[in-house]
């Protein structure tokens, strides 16, 4: 009987940790290396960076956000390469971070059932935690630390076990994701009270200890940036006022969005990319108020009314920032659940259901995973549209980090940096103002082009069907 527990325990914990690894070399069979965008790019310039800097190279430079996803994309990228490498962390994040939110609820909730399925529909084929271990991000390094410091907090304060990696896990989340603090921060000081309370100071000591080793790559990559937080653009335009916004004119542009962003912000309880089922969950938590008296669901409620308050005060709205919380209220939303499956039909027609929710989860995620796939397809389509005019000056904007990414060799010039005044001829312009003129009217990419157009004769050379033109000035 034992060993039958412990052969479906292992197989069930194998496929939550199987299937984002298994989807990750599927895709990449179809030509996803999940890079897309300027952001991935740029944690890939970085690992490349570091990797030159161990190699003997000079210092990576300054980098704006935490540094330990790229530091572990340059050691790992020794092995598989470092684009490789990073989508690997991405996807084995996800894997790990699944399997110990389902360790979590068997922790928190021991004689409940339909746990596996539960994570397996709502955890592993969530669209939006599912995208984030298949793309080239520091998300789901952040999440899966996130989970294990809530893992090992509540297995502590239940079993009495070291807090030590609570302070660990929360310290490597917050060097993944600076945001990561606003989750974690309730739990790091309860489990403070629990070392003086148990007069486990060696606990607290040896945390620190490894803490300060997991901070070493900031330490040398990052300690001036440290002087430099209060500095970040978004912190300083947090306001209470942004609750009630949906349109935000920003550093990045304009944007304007559907709901504000309170509104938005909870979208972690309902939204089809995070739970379909949500808003039935979380009306029959709701009402069943009484459930939310534990401990362990007054932290999570703490926990993620902190972080959802901070985020909805800054101006834009980002799913992979909000997910970064989705785990907790995995966890939260349990009770609601199991209690669901109760219901007589059911429980009954439970293994058809369940393939239809996962059949359902599969669609939602396609639906929101198509706008990535399509741009990286795009951004090697450009690239290959290009290659024959490399080793000359091109202005361009959104798409350079991923041509220069790809290798493309070209003296890069951004428009969004700078206004430029002097352009030469022969020079390459690769653009679509079209894409640009709503969200960066008045900003320097459109500035800069309409100064192109108005001064320069510009010679068509070749036409990507979604928009983007490579010009020449004559």
């Amino acid at each position: 009987m034992k060993l039958q527990k412990f052969n479906s325990s292992f197989y069930r914990t194998l496929t939550l940790f199987s299937i984002p690894l298994l989807i990750i070399f599927f895709l990449r069979i179809f030509g996803f290396d999940g890079l897309y965008g300027q952001d991935s790019y740029e944690y890939l310039r970085y690992t490349n960076a570091i990797q030159d800097y161990i190699g003997g190279g000079a210092h990576p430079g300054h980098y704006f956000w935490p540094v330990l996803y790229p530091t572990l994309g340059s050691v790992f990228g020794f092995i598989f390469g470092s684009a490789f490498a990073l989508q690997l962390i991405s996807g084995l994040s996800l894997s790990i971070a699944c399997v110990y939110i389902l360790k979590t609820i068997r922790l928190l909730y021991p004689d409940s059932k339909f746990k596996f399925f539960y994570v397996l529909i709502f955890g592993t084929f969530s669209p939006f935690l599912l995208k984030m271990g298949l793309i080239v991000m520091s998300d789901a390094l952040a999440l899966v630390f996130i989970v294990l410091s809530f893992y090992f907090f509540f297995k502590s304060y239940y079993q009495k076990t070291s807090l030590t990696l609570v302070f660990v896990f929360a310290t490597c989340a917050l060097m993944a994701r600076y945001a990561a603090l606003f989750i974690t921060f309730p739990i790091i000081a309860y489990a403070l009270y629990l070392v003086f309370k148990r007069r486990k100071i060696n606990q607290f000591v040896i945390a620190i200890l490894l803490s300060i080793t997991t901070s070493i790559p900031f330490i040398i990559f990052q300690w001036d940036a440290l002087f430099e937080a209060s500095s970040n653009y978004f912190l300083k335009v947090w306001s209470v006022m942004n609750y009630f916004k949906s349109n935000y004119i920003t550093e990045d542009g304009t944007q304007g969005y559907l709901f504000p962003n309170l509104i938005y912000a909870f979208y972690l309880f309902f939204h089809p990319g995070f739970i379909f089922i949500g808003s039935v969950l979380s009306l029959m938590t709701l009402k069943d108020y009484k459930s939310l008296f534990t401990f362990h669901q007054k932290m999570l409620m703490i926990c993620s009314a902190l972080y959802i308050f901070f985020l909805a005060g800054i101006p834009f709205q980002n799913p992979r920032i909000l997910a970064l919380l989705f785990p907790l209220v995995l966890i939260l939303l349990f009770p609601a659940f199991k209690k669901l499956m109760t219901i007589t039909w059911i429980n009954h027609f439970f293994i058809p259901i369940a393939i239809v929710c996962i059949g359902l989860q599969l669609a939602f995620f396609t639906m929101t995973f198509h706008h990535i796939f399509s741009r990286t397809m795009i951004e090697k389509e450009i690239a290959t549209m290009i290659e024959p005019y490399q080793g000359k000056t091109l202005y361009s904007f959104d798409v350079d980090l991923a041509l220069q990414g790809r290798g493309l060799d070209f003296e890069y010039k951004n428009m969004y940096r700078e206004r430029y005044q002097n352009f030469n001829k022969n020079d390459f312009i690769l653009f679509d103002p079209s894409r640009y003129k709503v969200q960066w009217k008045d900003k320097n990419p459109m500035l800069n082009w309409e100064f192109i157009e108005k001064n320069y004769e510009l010679k068509v050379l070749k036409t990507h069907p979604e928009g983007w033109i490579l010009y020449q000035i004559q």
